[in-house]
């Protein structure tokens, strides 16, 4: 079932009264002035019939005190509407600026804490969608509380109201034309948001193909694969114009039956009014006041309908939100994190035991046993496909739901907070994922929380051999890189990758072939650097270049999810098995 199916509005109400709650004394102020200010729009109208009347009786005439009070009073009113008007949507708009920020930076921060497996079935595209749909919801609500709301709820009160100390059938009659108004356009508009949720998924669709083909557009350029991706996009907006289509259908269909209607209610109790006039049964000023307000009856109502359309299609939007913050992480679910052990920073080994894990179905690790010592240095090696990443992924806590252990001490990982694990690891990732920050901001961005780094930035840089790099770089350290850092090239990205590893200063360092986008005289400069820190942490690396694990402790074979040999370099090479024979393929 799709969230906002089962979301209700009741939810949908204590939710934003939750944003709304840091604001209330903003939001209280604003709603008080909305409300008087309101109030005080239903007088001219009074005024005016009342002035008719007065000006149409000879006595009254002779004594204009009565009709002077009604102007001076008309003046102080229309002075204190204009600035209480004003003075509401000023409050009233900031709560809703800093509620929807609000929700914007919850559902960020939330998503950062979902598992991996959610990630991987989200595009990029769609959960920014989901993010930005979700402010404007919040923002949208709020603002149509000052902007409508309190406005329709004064008319209708207030109108009916007047009509009722007036003439009772009237007022009856207004209120069976506003709740028949209501009724039949909400029926209508249901139909309407049915299609208007069709049109929002097929938006945050086509969102997610446009945002990856723009955070892929080097590719696109490289090989002018644009025409594949405009077919893709054509294609979605197809389906969209045409589901835009029937919504616009209906939506203007309804506006059409509720024009009608409107219509014939005013043309009948004008008449009905005129007739009693004609008849000496009312007065001539009880039809001006009709008039004159039955043009915010008729304005309350369709604004109420306008609203609910809008109050539907934002409580889609934060529906869509709150989905994601009712997604709870399993790994870092806060209730499982308060009885987690934390990280034992004096562990001595860390033990695979029997690790098998499934990808759809399909097996990455097929019951691998393994015993790291701490301090050493491991290779993993073997054929695309081996299970080498899948691996890393796990020993990273990425995923829970495999078979068997890993255990750092005795303990198991999964009873590990994993933040108080991953603290102390770090990662180099064969393609190293730059922000659109300073070059600094990048490497300083590795740093534990609340832990001051033991070496200073100047000698990370030097370490990782990325000091000819700042010096090439306008502004040195603090050179914005761009996105996904485009202005450096993949070596110096790879570089700036290692660099944030040594910052970290980890205990466990995994390496997925840290020096494959080098050249062969920049990776013997990073292979030494590395070679002169990897005594300082329990090394773990991915190798597709056989020759940069020859100094591993022990190199791990594997095959097809199977550990398959194991063993020190020398050793795999005189065994002539798998390791041997991909030695003798990388020599050719």
């Amino acid at each position: 079932m799709e969230p906002e199916n089962s979301y209700s509005f009741r939810q949908y109400l204590k939710d934003l009264s939750r944003y709304i709650s840091p604001y209330r004394l903003q939001f209280f102020m604003g709603l008080f002035f909305r409300f008087t200010s309101d109030l005080s729009r239903l007088y001219p109208a009074w005024a005016i019939s009342r002035i008719i009347v007065l000006l149409s009786d000879p006595v009254s005439l002779n004594n204009p005190s009565e009709v002077l009070k009604i102007f001076i009073f008309w003046g102080m009113v229309s002075i204190y509407f204009s600035f209480s008007h004003n003075l509401s949507k000023y409050f009233g708009y900031q709560v809703a600026e800093r509620a929807s920020l609000d929700i914007y930076k919850e559902t960020l921060s939330h998503i950062f804490k979902l598992d991996f497996a959610w990630q991987e079935g989200e595009s990029s595209g769609n959960k920014m969608k989901r993010i930005d749909r979700g402010l404007d919801g919040v923002n949208i609500t709020i603002r149509r509380i000052f902007d409508v709301l309190v406005e329709v709820f004064v008319n209708t009160v207030g109108i009916i109201f007047i009509f009722f100390s007036l003439d009772k059938t009237l007022s009856l009659s207004i209120v069976f034309f506003m709740t028949t108004y209501f009724l039949f356009s909400t029926l209508m508009l249901k139909r309407a948001m049915s299609q208007e949720k069709s049109v929002n998924k097929s938006f945050e669709d086509l969102g997610g193909v446009t945002f990856e083909a723009l955070n892929n557009i080097q590719t696109i350029k490289s090989l002018s694969i644009d025409w594949g991706v405009n077919v893709s996009v054509d294609k979605q907006i197809k389906e969209l114009t045409q589901k835009i289509k029937r919504r616009i259908f209906l939506y203007q269909s309804r506006g059409g039956v509720q024009l009608i209607y409107e219509s014939l209610f005013l043309f009948s109790v004008v008449s009905w009014i005129a007739w009693g006039i004609i008849h000496g049964q009312r007065d001539v000023g009880l039809l001006v006041l009709f008039i004159g307000l039955f043009g915010k009856v008729s304005t309350s109502s369709d604004e109420l309908t306008q609203v609910t359309q809008q109050l539907a299609l934002a409580k889609i939007w934060v529906s869509r939100a709150m989905a994601i913050l009712k997604t709870k992480p399993i790994i870092e679910n806060p209730e499982k994190v308060d009885i987690q052990q934390t990280y034992p920073p004096n562990w001595k080994k860390i033990e695979i035991k029997k690790l098998a894990f499934d990808y759809s179905k399909k097996s990455a690790l097929r019951q691998i046993s393994l015993t790291i010592h701490r301090g050493e240095k491991i290779g993993i090696v073997g054929m695309s496909g081996a299970g080498k990443s899948t691996l890393f992924k796990l020993l990273l806590d990425l995923y829970e739901d495999y078979d068997g252990d890993i255990l750092i001490d005795d303990i198991p990982l999964k009873n590990l907070a994993r933040q108080s694990y991953i603290d102390h690891v770090a990662v180099v990732l064969q393609d190293t994922e730059l922000f659109n920050m300073s070059l600094k901001a990048n490497i300083e961005i590795a740093g534990v929380r609340g832990i001051t780094p033991r070496q200073d930035l100047e000698e990370v840089i030097r370490m990782a051999h990325l000091s000819s790099v700042v010096e090439q770089l306008e502004q040195g350290v603090d050179t914005i890189v761009g996105e996904k850092g485009i202005k450096l090239s993949g070596g110096q990205r790879q570089r700036v990758g290692i660099a944030r590893a040594l910052y970290r200063q980890p205990d466990i360092l995994l390496l997925d072939e840290a020096t494959s986008h080098l050249d062969a005289h920049s990776e013997k400069e990073i292979q030494n650097a590395l070679k002169e820190n990897l005594h300082k942490f329990t090394t773990i690396v991915i190798a597709h270049r056989l020759s940069t694990i020859k100094e591993m402790d022990k190199i791990v074979v594997l095959e097809h999810g199977k550990i398959v040999e194991q063993g020190s370099f020398a050793e795999l090479l005189n065994n002539n098995g798998v390791f041997s024979r991909m030695w003798k393929e990388q020599k050719l």
